[in-house]
């Protein structure tokens, strides 16, 4: 009885490691796209958000989602996404077409100046590759493997 108790201590202890450090490398990660940010060449007057960079990045690999699909991919309320979406559009990064499978909802696509950022805006893996150098492709792999495994866990 006393050896479980002092197990489920010790895996209490752990979760509670992993929570601390999964929310500081979150912060690292904020940081890095700050950085990343400051260092990009100004196109435009406007600033541009780490949320804004996240939602940029996703339509740079294919150009047009609906909104909740931003949303479910950023992992907030279609009234957050909404709003960084708002700011977005009326910066001239992004704008509302229709839908053309489903007319009652729109997409979310690039404009030219969206477009252009990207060759403004460093890679993030090149940016962790030379921060990160220690770290093996497959120890990167596992990692992924082992975080995807423990995130799946969680949600229920």
């Amino acid at each position: 009885m006393i050896q479980e108790k002092n197990e489920d201590i010790i895996k209490e202890d752990l979760f509670m490691d992993l929570f601390h450090l999964i929310k500081r490398i979150g912060k690292d990660f904020d940081y890095i796209e700050r950085e990343i940010l400051l260092k990009r060449p100004k196109i435009s007057m406007k600033e541009i958000t780490p949320p804004q960079l996240f939602i940029l990045r996703i339509l740079w690999k294919e150009d047009g989602f609906p909104l909740k699909y931003l949303a479910t991919a950023a992992k907030c309320s279609r009234s957050t996404m909404s709003g960084v979406v708002d700011t977005m559009e009326k910066n001239g990064l992004i704008i509302r077409v229709p839908n053309p499978k489903d007319g009652r909802s729109t997409l979310i696509k690039l404009t030219e100046l969206g477009n252009d950022i990207k060759r403004f805006t460093p890679p993030l893996d090149t940016y962790l590759m030379s921060h990160c150098k220690d770290i093996s492709k497959e120890e990167l792999q596992m990692l992924i493997l082992l975080l995807k495994k423990f995130s799946s866990s969680l949600v229920k």
